[in-house]
């Protein structure tokens, strides 16, 4: 595969008329700062926008986007989403175009992942410049986007504040981006944010994901429901909490697992679980404890039913995720 641009280091380049791009990963936060520096790049431009999504598209109508202008613009943008729902004929189409792509127009192809098996994704790899839209691996990765984003909004955090900052965040650049937003909003025309500042805040909010997994993790149930209520408050749709269950259980099974190999827990914790922040691996694996395998097959049931009714049922959804807290407390 070509050369495997960073979003982040994206927005830092110059762009001509004519690129075309291929974000390619699974975080739409990187896609959506991607393409908005695209088109802040091309706003000096007359162009037309076209947005196309792959899983309703057809051959005929997508080279139609790709090969037609307008009497009103001598150039276009095309954002191609979802390119890796394109059925065979569909992708042979967008593969053919970049045989001789035009310089009046540039296209962005969206992707969650592209197979350089295929004719037509060689010729979509060879034809873009690829950024790379993956979510954050680590704590390290989420300290570096803070750094750029307090110098783009023109803040400065205390060495304190940005460790508690990267601790205590998701990894997820929206969701950090989300905090980062509020912290902004806290401290007004201030340019220092302190620790102090993310303590105030996160008195006005439902508390962080590691707080209502240290209540699951330590079987507190009512603790674990007021977080669900305050996650609730805060506008998290019941899905999000129900995902959130998930990643928390299959870490735990993930843990317990290694155990029965005879894996040592130090192993487990610096080999095996280097995606969760270093200072939450030790409470990781306190909390599997809390949890054995048999309990944690009961849980993955319950969680499936959840996700079930949560999709389709009419009862009331925040009853449906304290049921299911409840039903996993006493798994």
């Amino acid at each position: 595969m070509a050369d495997i641009l960073n979003a982040l280091d994206f927005q830092k380049m110059n762009l001509k008329w004519g690129q075309n791009f291929l974000l390619l990963g699974t975080d739409s936060y990187l896609a959506d700062i991607a393409i908005a520096h695209i088109k802040a790049s091309y706003r000096d431009y007359d162009f037309d926008s076209s947005i196309v999504y792959a899983d309703e598209v057809k051959a005929g109508e997508l080279a139609e986007y790709l090969d037609t202008f307008t009497i009103f613009s001598s150039t276009k943008l095309i954002i191609i989403r979802s390119a890796e729902l394109l059925n065979k004929q569909e992708l042979e189409v967008l593969g053919d175009y970049f045989d001789n792509p035009s310089d009046l127009q540039s296209v962005v192809i969206i992707s969650q992942k592209a197979n350089s098996k295929f004719k037509a994704w060689k010729k979509i790899i060879s034809g873009c410049l690829t950024i790379s839209c993956d979510p954050p691996k680590f704590a390290g990765e989420i300290r570096a986007w803070l750094t750029s984003e307090l110098r783009r909004i023109g803040k400065v955090m205390t060495p304190k504040a940005i460790n508690e900052f990267t601790q205590r965040i998701e990894l997820d650049y929206n969701t950090a981006a989300n905090e980062l937003n509020k912290i902004a909003l806290l401290v007004g025309e201030r340019k220092q944010i302190t620790n102090e500042d993310l303590a105030a805040l996160a008195g006005t909010r439902a508390g962080t994901l590691i707080d209502f997994y240290r209540a699951l993790g330590r079987k507190q149930e009512k603790a674990t429901l007021e977080a669900v209520d305050l996650m609730l408050e805060a506008d998290w749709e019941p899905l999000q909490i129900q995902f959130a269950l998930l990643r928390f259980f299959t870490n735990l099974w993930k843990i317990q697992l290694l155990r029965q190999r005879h894996i040592s827990d130090t192993e487990i914790s610096s080999r095996h679980l280097s995606y969760i922040f270093f200072s939450q691996r030790k409470e990781y694996l306190d909390f599997a404890k809390s949890y054995p395998i048999k309990s944690l097959e009961i849980i993955m049931e319950i969680l499936l039913k959840t996700d079930y009714y949560l999709k389709s049922s009419t009862v009331d959804k925040r009853l449906q995720l304290e049921l299911c807290v409840i039903s996993i407390i006493a798994a």
